[in-house]
């Protein structure tokens, strides 16, 4: 099944008014969120640098994050999106607007070698869509794209932890169980088995509310040239690398969440013991 358009040469047009009134337009969550950042001193001022980060439920608070980095630096940020982003008109213009193009590695190193800020969730899908007592645990081990194209454009990783994007929604019936379902097998067939979406709760629709806060580490200056992006071994090391600083800023901001005592700390949330919906059974 074809999910999006074939790929232009050409970059769609960024508009950097319309990216500010976009994010504007999901001010309103801030009282929701209670958004805060630390450490954005460590985003390059000028410099292209590619930020690397946990990937939160459906990516909801992708622009808290992108908001809180524009009022602190000046600096619009390029997300990376999944191809089903980009599947319908309606979204696929909404993303373009918050600055998001397709995640295609030329398109990348393009964007980073004009000294852009792009982020990249390399968890993907598998990481957002994870069991709870997966929660805050970087699932990046098969991620290598996102080395090799910083490599290529010679440019620093700039790794943020996010905390709280985790918690906006509670997992009811897991991944695995809907696969399972008629729904899932259908769900697997047309898009493909990681688009399999697990049961949520919240609000409703509405996630709860949730104390959105990031720590930005430093930059990683990758200690290797362009031509270094092909060789599988020093790609896969530099992976490891900043797979582990990352979990490091992730795992501090939680141990200080867990001694202020707000959050749950190291402890994720525990599904409800809820009766699975009627498709299901």
């Amino acid at each position: 099944m074809r999910m999006s358009e074939p790929n232009e040469t050409d970059l769609p047009p960024f508009d950097k008014p319309a990216y500010e009134r976009a994010l504007q337009y999901v001010s309103f969550l801030r009282p929701w969120f209670e958004p805060t950042i630390e450490g954005v001193e460590n985003v390059p001022p000028e410099e292209g640098g590619l930020i690397v980060t946990n990937h939160g439920h459906f990516g909801l608070d992708l622009a808290m994050l992108l908001s809180l980095i524009l009022e602190g630096t000046g600096r619009p940020v390029r997300a990376l999106g999944d191809r089903v982003v980009f599947a319908a008109p309606f979204f696929r213009d909404w993303a373009h607007m918050m600055g998001a193009v397709e995640g295609q590695p030329e398109t990348t190193v393009r964007l980073l070698r004009d000294d852009q800020l792009v982020l990249v969730y390399p968890g993907g899908a598998r990481e957002a869509l994870n069991d709870p007592e997966h929660a805050y645990r970087l699932q990046w081990d098969n991620s290598y794209g996102f080395i090799r194209a910083a490599l290529r454009a010679q440019k620093p990783i700039i790794p943020i932890a996010g905390l709280g994007n985790e918690e906006l929604y509670v997992q009811v019936v897991s991944q695995d169980r809907v696969r399972e379902s008629a729904v899932g097998r259908l769900v697997s067939k047309l898009l493909g088995d990681k688009y399999v979406f697990p049961v949520y709760m919240g609000l409703g629709p509405i996630p709860f509310p949730t104390e959105l806060h990031y720590i930005v580490g430093e930059p990683i200056h990758l200690p290797h040239g362009p031509e270094a992006a092909d060789d599988f071994n020093i790609v896969a090391e530099l992976r490891r690398e900043v797979t582990g600083t990352t979990q490091r800023l992730i795992d501090r901001g939680l141990e200080e969440r867990r001694i202020a005592g707000t959050g749950t700390g190291a402890d994720t949330p525990k599904s409800p013991r809820a009766a699975p919906p009627m498709w299901l059974r």
